[in-house]
């Protein structure tokens, strides 16, 4: 039988829980801010995933799902690649409601804004 436990997203967990800032604004060093376990064997994360924009404009994000390795072009180039506008001072927005991840697969996202998107959430964590 399947069990499910509440996690931090693996980056937000290892800056104390904290909100994510995405850094940069180029796929091929986009920021990772989750990770799943390596192991076990077919485990599966339950992603819940909010952004802020704390900029003074609106800023596009771009989060790139389920890779395993950076790209070298723009997300616009692959198919992971989701685009999403945050407009300045809206609140914490969800972006992922529950979306499923594999195991060893990360997730990832820059900005049009670099410095003005932040990231957090939670995984239910399915093994």
């Amino acid at each position: 039988m399947a069990t499910l436990s509440k996690h931090l997203l693996s980056e937000i967990a290892s800056i104390s829980g904290r909100r994510f800032v995405v850094t940069t604004n180029m796929a091929s060093a986009a920021n990772v801010f989750h990770v799943v376990p390596t192991t076990p064997s077919g485990v599966l994360d339950e992603c819940w995933i909010y952004a802020h924009n704390f900029g003074s404009s609106d800023a596009q994000v771009t989060f790139m799902w389920g890779i395993s390795t950076m790209p070298s072009t723009s997300a616009t180039d692959i198919f992971e690649g989701v685009d999403i506008t945050i407009p300045y001072k809206s609140g914490r927005a969800l972006v992922f409601d529950g979306v499923l991840m594999g195991h060893s697969l990360s997730a990832a996202a820059y900005a049009t804004v670099v410095n003005s998107i932040s990231i957090d959430g939670f995984v239910n964590r399915i093994t």
